[in-house]
């Protein structure tokens, strides 16, 4: 089953992700590749193991306009993605969780002037590594 999940962000420094809500009940697959998406990356993680950069980036940085991210996760149809959000300088953050396996697409705003970093946990069978798709485009403010 394909799902969308919203985050909608609010503050400037030290801004956390809030107003998470489950999508509509939508029953049609995801297209990550027909969403205008600027940024692409292909990549792996382990299993059952917190990654860090699985945006491809160890940080972050948000210029002066308070934009939104918004971001089509490809993943395995069985498997779960955990992000976590940590924006600074105050390290807030947040969690999200989908239990429903397949592709998803959610928002995030960090706030003007921030930094932040982006971790993540793909479930699926032990000791494997799994492969996904990070698709990623600019809302400006």
């Amino acid at each position: 089953m394909k799902r969308i999940i919203s985050i909608l962000a609010a503050g400037l420094l030290g801004a956390t992700l809030t107003g998470i809500s489950p999508a509509s009940a939508a029953t049609s697959a995801i297209d990550c590749t027909a969403g205008g998406y600027t940024w692409v990356r292909n990549s792996y993680v382990p299993t059952n193991v917190e990654s860090g950069a699985i945006d491809g980036r160890i940080y972050n940085i948000g210029g002066p306009s308070a934009n939104t991210y918004e971001i089509c996760l490809d993943i395995p149809d069985t498997s779960t993605f955990t992000i976590q959000v940590r924006i600074g300088p105050t390290g807030s953050q947040r969690v999200f969780v989908d239990s429903r396996p397949g592709d998803k697409i959610f928002r995030f705003s960090p706030g003007a002037n921030t930094f932040w970093q982006v971790y993540g946990t793909l479930t699926g069978p032990g000791s494997t590594y799994l492969y996904y798709t990070w698709h990623e485009k600019q809302i400006p403010a």
